[in-house]
């Protein structure tokens, strides 16, 4: 019997040896497990290099094309209709000096004749007593009696010596037929019309044959080659234009085909228009080849020449926050500084120089940016080199 418990309290004695022992050995793998140092993650992120430097800014604009001239003929004369070119037909193209409207003339023509043939009688009624009184004044109006042609326009009259040449000429009423016959003149030039420049006509039509009075409607000519746009621009953006220098200006038309033209800006408005706070400014250039994607009416993009800019940077607007912050990468780490803002250049804003040169900027948009998170620049190499040797020489320098 003591046998027996003996062996009953020698397992019972070994069991607990072996239960606390496994136990040790389990808390002694925990501490080893929890001993594990962690991982820090490196965030990957595109970056960009500071680099100052001078920039001419070019302002955008936008504007639709208008004929620099544009000309609405009224008729000044009665009658029939001789000559309509292409009978005016909306869209006909005239030449520069071509006649385009021809209205019957006979009538004025042959008052004028008329006219011219009692100017031409006044002028030879007073040579005889001239050639007796003063042959020099004679030698004058001989040569200006003998210039005369009834079919053509009366030549200006003489200069008078005197005053007894003066009311020779008047008493014979030479003043009255010769503005008469001047005025004549004019009446039946009225009668033809030419085109002043070259350009599209645009007209709901008159066709030969056909009658015209006067103050009716003919047609409008539209110069095609001289053109204009009217840019609006908002009051930051004028400020960035030197208007005395007639900056150049680069059009475009979004359309693959088309190429660019070259204009000046010729002159600007002094007043906001009220409700979109913009001023005109005026852009000319000309159209040679008329080509058809920059005709009158046609919308087209204006970059306009501004100012030169020195010591600046340019960064995408949207990597700078409301409070003018942009991120960096500063020893592998991210942080992030105050930038200058001068101009912006379409989506970019133009930075002053007021940064350290050796800034990088983060151009990865993050969602949740975190100062002071670990990163690295992912398209720049020499950018993570900067980075390890930055920390090397701040741990020597820590050690020392």
């Amino acid at each position: 019997m003591k046998r027996e418990k003996l062996i009953k309290v020698s397992v019972i004695v070994g069991i607990v040896v072996l239960g606390f022992t496994s136990m040790s050995l389990l808390g002694s793998a925990d501490k080893k497990s929890s001993k594990r140092e962690a991982v820090t993650s490196v965030r990957s992120v595109e970056t960009q290099k500071v680099e100052f430097s001078n920039l001419a800014l070019e302002i955008k604009g936008n504007g639709v094309i208008e004929s620099q001239k544009t000309l609405k003929y009224i008729s000044e004369a009665n009658g029939k209709v001789l000559f309509a070119k292409n009978n005016l037909k909306d869209g006909t193209f005239v030449e520069k000096g071509e006649q385009i409207v021809e209205v019957d003339p006979t009538e004025v023509q042959n008052t004028l004749f008329s006219l011219r043939s009692d100017f031409l009688n006044a002028v030879a009624s007073i040579l005889p007593d001239l050639k007796v009184e003063d042959p020099e004044v004679y030698d004058k109006w001989y040569n200006y009696f003998t210039s005369i042609n009834i079919n053509e326009d009366i030549p200006t009259l003489p200069q008078l010596s005197d005053s007894k040449e003066k009311i020779k000429v008047s008493t014979r009423n030479i003043f009255s037929k010769y503005y008469s016959v001047k005025n004549q003149e004019v009446l039946l030039s009225k009668h033809f019309i030419s085109a002043p420049f070259s350009g599209y006509i645009q007209s709901r039509g008159i066709i030969e044959n056909g009658f015209v009075s006067k103050g009716q409607e003919l047609f409008t000519l539209i110069d095609a080659v001289n053109l204009e746009i009217a840019v609006p621009l908002n009051v930051e953006d004028a400020e960035l234009i030197n208007f005395s220098d007639r900056p150049l200006v680069r059009i475009t038309n979004d359309k693959e085909e088309a190429r660019d033209f070259t204009g000046r800006i010729v002159r600007r408005e002094t007043n906001l228009d009220r409700n979109s706070q913009t001023l005109k400014a005026y852009v000319q250039f000309v159209n040679n080849s008329l080509d058809p994607y920059y005709l009158p009416g046609n919308y087209v993009d204006v970059f306009i020449q501004g100012t030169q800019l020195k010591d600046v940077t340019l960064l995408k607007r949207n990597l700078i926050d409301n409070d003018g912050y942009a991120l960096t990468m500063v020893n592998g780490k991210l942080d992030r500084v105050k930038v200058d803002i001068v101009a912006m250049q379409g989506d970019e804003a133009v930075i002053n120089n007021s940064i350290p040169m050796e800034t990088r900027f983060v151009t990865t948009i993050l969602q949740k940016p975190l100062i002071g998170m670990d990163i690295k620049s992912s398209n720049e190499a020499e950018a993570n080199v900067e980075e390890v040797t930055k920390e090397v020489e701040d741990d020597s320098l820590v050690a020392n």
